[in-house]
């Protein structure tokens, strides 16, 4: 496996001060999101790797930034790094190496800026979330920060971002993922007073958010997490077409992506009306199966659509 210092010559950063702002960015990667970490360096060609790392750290920084802390705190603090992302679009500099590693990026695989803005003014909406009262709320919501989030790192396949097709696909996987984070994470989010699922879906089975704070065990809970699931499953089968789109550096990867994705909703499913009171996580025996799997095909030479 190519070193670090090769990854990055092989993606063409070759400044001495650049190369310690995508040093920077990996151990801020690394150190929020482990799992993920490990699976782009593991399944992502080397030239392509020191990219995404940026972008994973990008938005790891950001969302720290939006989320930690007491909200009269976050938003001084917040409004100042959504300035500097903006004027870095510009001008290509920054003051943070997070940052100015992403930039790089942004302008070497041309990434389009307008995914980065509607991040940025949807991250700033969201610090005033108040819950969505329909499913076209939560559509929008899609198309407004988790797609875009998205795209930050899919489009980085493509030289100046891939075609309607490919963003149609990439669009069914952000809403898979972003329903799939709403059930995992719905206990730590109830007990930081926020609530994801649409209200309509509450309403529809009889449902209070007190119902969700206190994990009742009830049939009308059962009925809304099994829509919730539902939903979830269709959006990540529709994205499996994802693949087919996708790079031969990018592709290992991506099928990772979906296979967890699809085993964590599995894992919801099993829990039933208990993922009111615990969130649900990956396990441990099958990703590290399938990131397995696809790094002896990388290894054994295997096509990249096997």
């Amino acid at each position: 496996m190519p070193s670090w210092d090769r990854r990055l010559t092989d993606a063409g950063v070759r400044d001495r001060a650049l190369r310690a702002d995508y040093s920077t960015a990996a151990r801020v990667f690394a150190r929020r999101i482990l799992a993920h970490y490990a699976a782009v360096r593991l399944l992502v060609a080397p030239a392509l790797h020191p990219h995404v790392v940026a972008a994973y750290a990008f938005l790891a920084r950001t969302d720290d930034l939006a989320d930690q802390g007491p909200l009269r705190e976050r938003l001084p603090r917040w409004h100042a790094w959504a300035a500097q992302v903006t004027a870095g679009l510009e001008s290509g500099h920054a003051d943070d190496p997070v940052l100015r590693a992403f930039l790089h990026t942004v302008a070497v695989r041309r990434l389009p800026h307008h995914w980065v803005r509607t991040y940025l003014k949807a991250t700033t909406e969201e610090l005033h979330f108040a819950g969505h009262a329909t499913e076209a709320d939560f559509q929008r919501y899609v198309d407004n920060l988790a797609l875009p989030a998205l795209m930050l790192i899919e489009d980085l396949q493509y030289e100046g971002g891939g075609n309607e097709v490919f963003r149609s696909r990439c669009r069914s996987f952000a809403e898979g993922l972003q329903r799939l984070d709403f059930l995992t994470d719905l206990t730590d989010d109830l007990t930081e007073g926020r609530l994801y699922l649409p209200q309509e879906d509450l309403d529809r089975f009889g449902v209070t958010r007190a119902d969700l704070e206190q994990g009742k065990d009830t049939p009308a809970v059962a009925e809304l997490v099994a829509l919730a699931c539902g939903r979830t499953r269709k959006s990540l089968t529709d994205a499996r077409a994802l693949v087919e789109s996708t790079t031969a550096d990018f592709r290992p990867l991506q099928r990772a992506l979906l296979d967890l994705a699809e085993h964590q909703l599995s894992r919801v499913e099993s829990s039933g009306t208990s993922v009111t009171r615990r969130a649900v996580g990956y396990g441990l025996r099958v990703p590290l199966a399938v990131l397995l799997r696809e790094r002896r095909q990388l290894a054994a030479g295997a096509a990249p659509g096997a």
